[in-house]
């Protein structure tokens, strides 16, 4: 990790051009507590921060586990936020609504997860966590280079929840992008 920062910097500083942000996905505990610590998790310019594991939990464990994560001043984003597999998993019980509240409070992002398999976060709470200032990514969740092209479904799901663009962080320029990322 400490080697891919150096060579990230340093393409950084060659360039001009682009930058490329330093990120990591972590994942949240059974308690709330994340996988890397707070030492590691300052090292980056964002943090994503999503449940894959201990999806059984009651809706009040499970928003608490949620909610205390989203709180921990290096997590920037909350990813996938509700767990669901289209036709294969129903998303873990958790009160987005609260989650939503809390993601406001923090200053956290919320992601629109737009692939097809997941399309998590429902337009309805997209709208809702706009009326609560909460900003959104729209994120393909790709594992290889085709995948990229699934951002399309998640602009229609933000469309669908009346976002506009000053409502997605990841459709800001690079100016506002590192700015917003310097304020998480």
């Amino acid at each position: 990790m400490k080697e891919q920062q150096k060579a990230i910097d340093a393409l950084n500083a060659k360039n001009t051009k682009f930058r490329i942000f330093k990120g990591t996905e972590v994942d949240i505990l059974g308690d709330g507590s994340l996988d890397w610590s707070d030492a590691i998790l300052a090292s980056f310019d964002y943090v994503v921060a999503s449940v894959h594991s201990k999806f059984n939990m009651t809706e009040a464990e499970a928003t608490k586990r949620v909610i205390k994560a989203i709180s921990n001043k290096y997590v920037t984003m909350l990813g996938h936020p509700t767990g669901r597999l289209l036709l294969q998993r129903d998303g873990y019980p958790v009160n987005m609504t609260e989650v939503i509240k809390a993601a406001g409070d923090n200053g956290t992002i919320i992601e629109i997860n737009a692939h097809p398999m997941r399309l998590d976060l429902d337009w309805r709470l997209v709208r809702f966590a706009k009326e609560r200032g909460v900003k959104i990514s729209i994120n393909p969740d790709a594992h290889a280079t085709a995948g990229l092209a699934d951002v399309s479904y998640g602009v229609g799901i933000a469309r669908k929840g009346w976002l506009a663009k000053k409502d997605v962080v990841n459709a800001y320029d690079l100016k506002h992008v590192a700015q917003f990322l310097n304020k998480s």
